[in-house]
């Protein structure tokens, strides 16, 4: 079976910038992928890639089997079958929320239309919001609406910049869960793409970590939050506290929540003050002063520890191992 989306050595330059540089990754039908990766690491133009409002300067993308994408052919985003939902939410403000709703499934009749857009709207939770309009609804109303919006057309990918960027952190969240939950139930696959290691972790079946333009590392969340293969793709998912091998053939990364004051004899020990602490939900967030002289952060659950010296402890399965480039 053909993937939902493919990218084969897929290509961007703008001007004298190859912003996007030799991606390739697939997306299997009904799995999420996320691009995680800082502003200006081609994320975002790989999306408009897949949606095709970008040309590759090299390499082809695939839509379900068919080839949408080279550099002398696009086929343009109305024709490939995708749905969108962005950061800014995109309503047409001058439109009620039914009307946006059905903006995209006009060719249906109407009694359809008007069937599926109550369904999606009961199903985003804004049943009796379909003769509102867009600037009368909250952030979180508008992102339930869009995304109501670009579930209509029942595409086969859909593909999202930054969803969440702008709802309050306890909407979040709820997003993402309700997104989540409607892409599966409608047999879609979905290319999400952040800045959020948070957006990733909850959402994507795999995470293709990009920088540079280049994917450092794709794998599932499990895998690529505990072996990542980089400083740099570790340091996606938060801080890393790091310390040379003791072979001296690259470093060793250690996440401040791997750290704990009790462990077993296999676990790696070190020593050192704790100079500073302050409460962080369930945990202690602490800076120690190693016995050998590096600053490290840990986050200590339990009761609040005592300043000063203690006895650290990491398991040997929580060390990660990075390579010198």
């Amino acid at each position: 079976m053909s993937a939902a989306l493919s990218f084969k050595n897929v290509s961007c330059r703008f001007g004298d910038e190859e912003v996007v540089k030799n991606v390739s990754f697939d997306i299997a039908d009904g799995e999420i992928v996320s691009l995680l990766g800082a502003s200006g690491c081609g994320k975002t133009t790989s999306l408009r890639l897949a949606a095709g409002m970008e040309v590759p300067s090299a390499g082809e993308i695939f839509l379900n089997g068919e080839c949408v994408s080279t550099p002398t052919l696009v086929t343009p985003p109305e024709s490939r079958g995708i749905g969108f939902l962005f950061q800014d939410f995109a309503l047409f403000p001058h439109l009620s929320v039914f009307d946006n709703v059905v903006f995209g499934i006009s060719d249906l009749p109407r009694n359809e239309q008007k069937q599926r857009a109550e369904a999606l709207l009961a199903a985003v939770g804004l049943s009796g919001f379909a003769e509102k309009f867009p600037n009368t609804l909250s952030g979180g109303e508008q992102q339930r609406a869009a995304l109501a919006r670009a579930l209509a057309p029942q595409p086969r990918v859909l593909l999202m910049d930054e969803p969440f960027s702008n709802l309050d952190p306890q909407l979040r969240d709820q997003m993402r869960d309700l997104t989540l939950n409607l892409i599966k139930e409608n047999g879609a696959s979905g290319l999400i793409v952040t800045h959020d290691a948070a957006d990733a972790l909850r959402m994507a079946d795999r995470i293709a970590v990009q920088n540079a333009g280049e994917i450092l590392q794709i794998d599932t969340p499990e895998k690529i939050y505990a072996a990542p293969v980089s400083l740099q793709a570790a340091a996606m998912f938060g801080p890393v506290n790091v310390m040379p091998n003791p072979d001296g053939a690259g470093h060793m990364g250690v996440r401040p929540e791997a750290i704990s004051l009790s462990g077993g004899s296999d676990d790696m020990q070190f020593g050192g003050d704790i100079d500073a602490m302050r409460p962080f939900g369930a945990y202690w967030l602490c800076m120690l002063k190693r016995d050998d002289g590096l600053h490290w952060q840990a986050l200590l659950r339990g009761d609040k520890p005592k300043a000063g010296r203690n006895k650290f402890f990491v398991p040997q399965s929580r060390l990660m191992l990075f390579k010198t480039e």
